[in-house]
């Protein structure tokens, strides 16, 4: 993200949380290249900073992310398959980033989340709907499939069947139909979205870190490995965690009877 960028907004309305803020809503915020690079960019440098510890991603106005922007589309038939393929790599890497930086991202879904939208929902770690939120793979709607990780992600979240429903009708949930199928962990007032993500991202960034974050790859990792190879990964992973000043401070406050606080180290 540019110093000068006008498609992201980051806010830090809690201690260790940031806010990042799709900014098109003329454009219902949907992708065009400038806003999948800026959006990847903003991922990336508040993963780095060690003070974050918990993201929201939400959109400006009435739209969480209504997909491509179909008047500016990185990406077109006519290309060569070299230029398509990097056109399509965009929005890949958009849901690559979610699903590999170490720090948790609550999606707060107002409005649309369609197409691609909807699958950067899916990837990240949680999403909080409002009343007004609707989510749909509406890709087959154009003759395309998901082409940015859908396929891979909804399976994973409710199932096989229901993935294909959706995938295969462009079917679209609203309000406690995303609950029931497992899309949101919760449906909030329009007025309360922002309010009870950054709480939920709050909670989330109390915990340790490094945990956290090892914690995450494990479980993003676990669909695509046998049960020895996520042995091995968690044992190196509770290895790294038990050297952690933030492990002992956990020990000792646990034997103080007291809450630990946690800094990341």
């Amino acid at each position: 993200m540019t110093a000068d960028s006008t498609t992201i907004e980051v806010t830090e309305p809690e201690e260790h949380v940031a806010v990042v803020e799709l900014s098109r809503p003329e454009a219902m915020n949907a992708y065009n290249e400038a806003l999948l690079t800026d959006l990847v960019d903003a991922l990336e440098r508040l993963d780095g900073r060690d003070e974050i510890r918990a993201l929201v991603l939400t959109g400006d106005g009435e739209a969480f992310c209504s997909g491509g922007d179909l008047e500016e589309l990185p990406l077109s038939p006519e290309m060569d398959f070299a230029d398509y393929e990097r056109g399509l790599g965009l929005f890949q890497t958009v849901v690559r980033t979610l699903r590999t930086i170490k720090t948790p991202v609550v999606a707060a879904v107002n409005g649309y989340a369609l197409g691609a939208g909807c699958d950067t929902a899916l990837a990240c770690d949680f999403r909080i709907a409002s009343e007004s939120a609707v989510m749909g793979e509406t890709f087959i709607d154009v003759g395309f499939v998901p082409g940015d990780g859908g396929a891979y992600l909804l399976p994973r979240l409710v199932g096989e069947q229901r993935a294909k429903e959706l995938i295969f009708t462009g079917r679209k949930l609203e309000g406690e139909e995303l609950v029931e199928w497992d899309l949101a962990r919760d449906v909030v007032a329009d007025d309360r979205l922002r309010e009870e993500a950054v709480q939920f991202a709050s909670t989330l960034a109390e915990q340790p870190p490094i945990a956290l974050g090892e914690s995450k790859r494990l479980v993003n990792e676990s669909f695509d490995v046998d049960l020895d190879q996520a042995m091995q990964d968690a044992m190196r992973a509770q290895r790294i965690c038990s050297q952690t000043e933030d492990h002992q401070e956990a020990v000792q406050a646990f034997n103080e009877n007291r809450e630990p606080e946690f800094e990341g180290n």
